[in-house]
């Protein structure tokens, strides 16, 4: 994979944001609290001043607290490591979203961002009504999922634009994608960011699989999971775009999940209305920097 001529020029393009090797493994300790290390967990944070003042910006907005937070173990304990991933997660999708316009022609970061929203939100929805323990875990799964593309925009933006030419010839995404970048998708570069980045196994397989659903892995509740709320937050996405076609999925996805149509339409039916409520709090204007 990493030898593919795609991928070459991802590396070769100087644009892929550098963050510390042992990042991974502060968010294996913020997914997964039986390893959870607080003195570990700051001394590797610090290493990333915006990302430390994110979470105490987050806080110091959004709190009803009687004195000012000013340190990053405040910050965490406050906000608790559900809402610390969060940001982290964010800060990462944000990494990879261009500066002011970017330099595509047709990619618009700011809607998106909230697609990547949508996804989060319909995936926790979903989660809760198949009983899923940790629903917080797939909302995470949501926002960084496509990361492929976001790094593609930023990377080989020329190659962006010509995917999203396709599409707006009636070309599927993942279709435009094999014949834009030689045989690869979205997915795949994605799938070789996390790796290059050290993050945790279920992200890579939901980055990895997340089109290709009924693949075996670990993970595999998870990745369905978040194949369906991607399907629901693309319909919503394509309405952004100014577009009529329609994402459609696989009822035997539906059905593998115990989930009924009924479940698909209610959540679909609110959707918009739950993406501009989160997208005020996550915005990416806290996250810019140039």
């Amino acid at each position: 994979m990493t030898e593919h001529a795609i991928i070459n020029s991802i590396k070769n393009s100087g644009r892929i944001p550098a963050i510390p090797d042992t990042f991974g493994n502060v968010f294996r300790m913020l997914i997964d609290s039986y390893h959870y290390d607080m003195d570990v967990c700051v001394q590797e944070l610090i290493k990333y001043p915006q990302l430390v003042d994110s979470l105490i910006s987050v806080l110091n907005t959004f709190s009803k607290l009687d004195r000012k937070i000013i340190t990053v173990k405040d910050a965490i304990i406050y906000l608790g490591t559900k809402n610390t991933r969060l940001i982290a997660i964010s800060f990462l999708t944000r990494l990879l979203l261009p500066d002011k316009e970017g330099r595509t022609k047709v990619f618009d970061k700011r809607k998106y961002w909230k697609h990547c929203l949508g996804t989060s939100i319909a995936a926790y929805k979903l989660a809760d009504k198949i009983g899923l323990s940790n629903k917080d875990k797939v909302f995470v799964y949501g926002l960084i999922h496509d990361i492929g593309v976001t790094l593609l925009a930023i990377t080989l933006p020329d190659k962006l634009d010509s995917i999203h030419s396709l599409q707006q010839k009636g070309l599927h995404q993942i279709a435009a994608e094999k014949i834009v970048l030689s045989g690869i998708t979205h997915a795949d570069i994605g799938m070789w960011l996390c790796k290059e980045w050290n993050l945790p196994k279920e992200i890579i397989e939901i980055v990895a699989y997340h089109h290709t659903p009924f693949v075996s892995c670990e993970n595999s509740v998870e990745v369905r999971l978040l194949h369906l709320a991607d399907a629901i937050s693309t319909n919503y996405y394509e309405t952004l775009l100014g577009n009529h076609t329609t994402f459609l999925y696989s009822d035997k996805i539906r059905t593998s999940l115990n989930l009924a149509q009924e479940d698909i339409s209610e959540i679909n039916a609110g959707i918009s209305d739950e993406i501009n409520k989160i997208y005020k709090l996550l915005d990416f204007n806290s996250f810019w920097f140039d």
